[in-house]
């Protein structure tokens, strides 16, 4: 019945604005009637999507509140209608670098001259824009001068350049497109620097800006909104600055990513330190000698030295890549649960039967993937050099497109192959057919067996050679399947949501129960320890799986006051040794305890979720719990032995 009318529903016209209506009433609740739809009848693509952008400049409503250095306004009451059979470009980093550079003008002078096709579209666009930065202007006498000058035309201060980012950054979240990063912004900005102490004041100003309207821009979550500045590679004062500002500020978003190396500075290590000890859950740690080298099979050496992320840790290269890094999230258990089905051969066999559900189970999720299309988009086109120098639209012309996937369950799958290899093939005190008719039953007869196969040690997580060998072994599965053609990583944000509707797991799991978090243990237990974990991390291969490797690790305030450069210290040889993506939750148990009970009473602390910080009060309850279950596991089993 219920797919009956929505057959019937999908030939209405009013169905794509019942389907938007819908989606915004999960986000917003009933305030989403307030919102207005930016549609149109255009029937060509292009055409339609130049229309919207053209309503979106003329529409909008602006605001600009007196006394404020920068203008940065975005009307959070309109919604751009998207296009049913294609997906919506995000998750990707302009080239704020060209904007500030070169200015509106100086992009109007690269496109071609030759009327019609491509480059008219992009000149429509370009009129559009200028339209509304002068209504801007207009609305904004205060500043209107500097509207008048910039983006329009090159920055020649730091504070014309964050203004002209900040302008079009707005524009692109107005025009509908999630999860935009905001690149290298010390590498970008660095030739505007002048005055330490002005560039502090500007770039404070910048922040707290770009970090309003954090509802409007969250996507599944309060607190996601992909809002990224990429750091370092490279270092220079405003690195400094930026986490600076950071810290003086204590917001969970924007968020840092800071790339790290062996010429990384003290003093940027310490500076990023004094973040996680205050709980901003970030910088997240990239490692340059580990990710310049699995780039460079897929992007130039030169352009992957330039990489940033999208939204949360995904590689790429601003603006020169369309890649879309989270297309799919390949869920690694259910391709185990399908071959113990009926499976009563050799451990050996099961793997290769593995093997083969394994990529017969990518084959049905990417077709899926395949058939949807990317759709255009003149505005973003503007601001990707390739787009305007080949006359072609981001959908299909950036300089790069080469998209990912994400995994989720390594941990589950790693575990519960080694709980099987011990239990049915090594002591023999179990068989496969037993193994399905436990996890059919959800250990409700097998809670002592349930228990010691959550214990299992060794386990994924530790520095054990049939581990790390058993978990790359899965890893080359996966890039004989996608190598070449998708990018894969071993971070994924659907640990919960794709558990709900998991299978119990033979590492112990319930059905419906969390996934395991990223590269970490799937439970901290006593004998474990940083070390371990990070060594395990930086055996993995991430030539082959770089699409994302965090490991994801608590620590207890307490034991960070007493052994903070013990700790850093750590961190900097898991890096050394090959560690590729590093996050660390700083938290005391005592404090999130009570903020578990009475959420709202704790309304500044910051806790990091799968690739973004956020407000603790803001998540929903089976995240907290989550993040409480952890915390109290590192901090009642320690974790560091030095």
């Amino acid at each position: 019945m219920k797919n009956t009318m929505l057959k019937i529903a999908r030939r209405t016209p009013f169905f794509p604005y019942l389907r938007a209506y819908h989606a915004l009433y999960r986000k917003q609740g009933l305030g989403c009637i307030k919102t207005r739809i930016i549609s149109s009848s255009k029937k060509d693509i292009l055409e339609r999507r130049l229309h919207q952008l053209e309503k979106v400049c003329r529409d909008s409503r602006i605001h600009f509140n007196p006394g404020d250095r920068f203008f940065y306004s975005i009307d959070t009451g309109i919604h751009v209608l998207e296009t049913e059979g294609y997906r919506r470009l995000g998750n990707l980093t302009p080239d704020y670098g060209l904007l500030v550079e070169r200015g509106l003008e100086g992009i109007e002078e690269m496109i071609e001259d030759e009327p019609g096709g491509y480059p008219d579209i992009l000149r429509r666009a370009l009129g559009a824009v200028k339209l509304y930065l002068e209504r801007c202007a207009e609305h904004s006498p205060e500043i209107a001068d500097k509207l008048r000058r910039v983006p329009l035309k090159p920055a020649e201060t730091l504070g014309e350049a964050l203004q002209s980012i900040l302008f079009m950054n707005s524009l692109i979240w107005m025009y509908g497109h999630p999860l935009i990063g905001l690149g290298r912004l010390d590498s970008i900005l660095k030739e505007y620097h002048e005055d330490p102490e002005e560039s502090r004041e500007l770039i404070r100003d910048f922040i707290l800006s770009v970090s309003s309207c954090y509802e409007f821009k969250s996507n599944v979550l309060p607190g996601d909104t992909g809002q990224v500045i990429v750091l370092g590679g490279e270092y220079n004062d405003l690195t400094r600055i930026f986490l600076e500002v950071m810290l003086e500020l204590r917001i969970p978003d924007p968020k840092v990513v800071l790339r790290v190396n062996s010429r990384t500075p003290d003093d940027v290590w310490e500076l990023s330190y004094r973040c996680l000890r205050e709980g901003l859950g970030y910088p997240l740690f990239s490692n340059d000698d580990v990710i310049v080298d699995a780039l460079s099979q897929y992007y130039s050496r030169s352009d992957a030295l330039e990489y940033a992320t999208s939204a949360c840790w995904e590689p790429l290269i601003p603006g020169r890549s369309s890649d879309q890094n989270n297309l799919a999230n390949l869920n690694l258990l259910e391709p185990l649960e399908d071959a113990l089905h009926g499976f009563r051969g050799e451990f050996s066999e099961l793997l290769e039967r593995y093997r083969q559900e394994l990529h017969r189970y990518i084959d049905d999720v990417m077709e899926n993937v395949e058939s949807v299309r990317n759709e255009p988009s003149p505005l973003l086109s503007l601001l990707f050099p390739d787009c305007i120098r080949n006359s072609r639209d981001i959908c299909d012309g950036a300089g790069y497109s080469i998209n990912g996937v994400l995994t989720v369950g390594m941990g589950n799958l790693i575990n519960s192959l080694l709980n099987i290899r011990r239990l049915c093939y090594d002591e023999k005190t179990m068989n496969i057919a037993e193994v399905e008719d436990v996890l059919r039953d959800d250990f409700r007869s097998a809670e002592a067996l349930r228990v010691g196969l959550e214990l299992i040690s060794p386990g994924y997580g530790m520095d054990e050679d049939e581990v790390v060998e058993l978990t790359n072994t899965i890893i080359q599965m996966l890039h004989d399947k996608l190598g070449g053609r998708y990018k894969f990583g071993l971070s994924s944000p659907v640990y919960i949501t794709l558990g709900e509707s998991t299978g119990a797991s033979f590492d112990g799991r319930h059905a419906g129960e969390p996934l395991g978090v990223h590269i970490s243990p799937l439970k901290f237990t006593d004998g474990m320890s940083y070390t371990e974990v990070l060594n395990f991390a930086a055996a993995l291969d991430y030539l082959k799986a770089f699409n994302g490797g965090v490991v994801d690790i608590m620590v207890d305030r307490p034991f960070l006051d007493r052994a903070g450069n013990e700790f850093m210290a750590l961190i900097r040889t898991g890096l050394r040794r090959g560690v590729m993506q590093l996050q660390v939750n700083v938290l005391d148990p005592e404090v999130l305890l009570r903020a578990r009970d009475n959420p709202e009473l704790y309304p500044d602390l910051i806790v990091r979720v799968w690739g973004f910080s956020a407000y603790f009060r803001d998540l929903p309850e089976e995240y907290r719990e989550l993040i409480v279950r952890r915390a109290l596991e590192y901090s009642e089993h320690g974790g560091y032995s030095g």
